[in-house]
């Protein structure tokens, strides 16, 4: 079956009713963009209906609900993609409605949180004027992960609430006053995190390979370099260490090093 396309032309509601009307068992590659950020992942189908997704840090529901609301990027129907094991029993009309709402949800959600990478921190003295406010038990829980240090997808990979439900909570929080945006460059929180991985690999002698892998990538302030400067740090940094631990040893740890570059940027 050759479907293909982008879901900015094309979106999930209309992928899934034609796999419905043409009873088709296979699973779509979805590569999804939404606010920066990057979703990659599977919707899968047995005779038309939805039988399973996957997308990590994601449950299977999650994962569906999740494509609805990504705005662009490229997707492919795999006849030879089989979920072997069923993970969704809800109906396509129920996933489609759900997913619907979901998007218009996520709509208003990103007019307050426009983008995981994004630092809440409280408010030092918040004014809620003469109207209380009560907070339930999720509530809590995301305020106290709020701490001027935890990115949004930090806080949702911690809260176990899921994406979501954590950034609605997050916008709810933000409109009654609670709490604050503050945006930090990617070196703000990646800078302590190579120096770990770095020191884990290398020992004491990590920090003056670090700071030769800065210099090299012309970053002289790391906690505000960009997301591109950090990855070329991990590059000079591989090339480093190389002759010292070995290739194998060194490519591993820059593995470790982009994943977690890329887990920042979203």
């Amino acid at each position: 079956m050759a479907l293909e396309g982008d879901l900015g032309e094309f979106p999930l509601t209309d992928i899934i009713q034609l796999v419905d009307l043409s009873k088709k068992t296979g699973g779509v590659e979805v590569h999804g963009q939404r606010s920066g950020q990057q979703f990659d992942g599977w919707l899968y189908f047995r005779d038309g209906k939805i039988v399973g997704a996957e997308l990590p840090g994601h449950t299977p529901l999650e994962a569906v609900y999740t494509f609805f609301t990504l705005a662009s990027g490229p997707f492919r129907f795999h006849d030879n993609r089989i979920l072997s094991q069923p993970t969704i029993t809800v109906s396509n009309e129920v996933v489609i409605m759900e997913g619907i709402m979901r998007q218009d949800a996520w709509a208003s959600i990103q007019q307050h949180v426009p983008s995981l990478g994004l630092v809440p921190r409280l408010v030092p003295n918040p004014s809620s004027g003469s109207t209380e406010i009560n907070l339930e038990a999720e509530e809590w829980r995301i305020l106290t992960m709020v701490d001027g240090r935890n990115t949004i997808s930090q806080i949702a990979q911690r809260s176990s609430l899921g994406e979501f439900r954590t950034c609605e909570i997050i916008a709810q929080l933000l409109q009654n006053g609670l709490i604050e945006n503050r945006t930090i460059s990617p070196g703000e929180t990646l800078a302590p995190e190579f120096e770990r991985i770095a020191t884990g690999l290398l020992g004491t002698g990590a920090s003056g390979v670090l700071q030769d892998a800065y210099r090299q990538a012309s970053v002289f302030d790391p906690s505000r370099a960009t997301g591109d400067q950090m990855l070329a740090v991990v590059d000079f940094f591989e090339m480093r260490v190389t002759p010292i631990v070995g290739a194998a040893r060194a490519s591993q740890t820059a593995r470790e090093l982009r994943t977690r570059t890329h887990e920042v940027l979203g």
